[in-house]
């Protein structure tokens, strides 16, 4: 897998083979962040938690397109080991790249304990297993997200997502289908958002 833009576009990073690990594609990757850049809500030197890191492909874009310095979370040793060594073969210190090993669920609430808010937030988990709900809780409760900042998630182009699932303090700006993909992007408001609209495709 590539980078697609910024200081590591054209690098290639090590992608393994593990039950759940999915990375996102260049086209998704892409969409993404043309989302974020046309709200203006990804900036250079921006704060970013990578969720379900895997291979940490949506983590290291943004540090290669001017992210300050990420955070990236994956609870399986051998990938969380792989994304080590992508980190190391960029040459990205710990100040700039950070690997929590733990499952995400566990590692919310100590984030929100120890870390400044993030000005982006990547939520990828594996499909099937209804991880997005309780994950935009957790972000929302420890106060993960600074103002301003956005929350993407990555979830299969057929999943329910009910208006109840979103926790206050969310507000819908995108949702949209990528093939079997889905993007779904949220900025912090003082009430949450009342619907969730069907996915458009571009």
């Amino acid at each position: 897998m590539r980078v697609i833009a910024g200081r590591f576009g054209g690098r290639r990073i090590k992608v393994m083979e593990a039950a759940g690990l999915r990375p996102a594609t260049g086209r998704v990757r892409e969409a993404l962040f043309s989302m974020l850049a046309a709200r203006e809500v990804f900036f250079p030197g921006a704060r970013v938690l990578d969720l379900f890191a895997g291979a940490g492909s949506v983590g290291i874009e943004a540090l290669s397109r001017g992210a300050g310095e990420c955070v990236f979370v994956e609870k399986n040793p051998a990938v969380a080991r792989v994304l080590r060594e992508n980190l190391r073969a960029l040459g990205l210190s710990p100040t700039e790249a950070r690997v929590v090993e733990a499952d995400v669920a566990r590692a919310l609430p100590r984030l929100g304990q120890k870390e400044r808010p993030f000005d982006l937030i990547a939520v990828d988990p594996p499909y099937g297993f209804g991880l997005v709900p309780p994950t935009l809780a957790a972000v929302v409760v420890g106060g993960l997200l600074a103002p301003g900042g956005a929350l993407a998630a990555e979830i299969e182009s057929t999943a329910v997502l009910a208006a109840t699932d979103v926790p206050a303090g969310l507000e819908l700006v995108a949702d949209r289908a990528y093939g079997q993909t889905r993007i779904i992007l949220w900025t912090p408001c003082e009430t949450a958002s009342p619907s969730i609209p069907e996915p458009s495709t571009p």
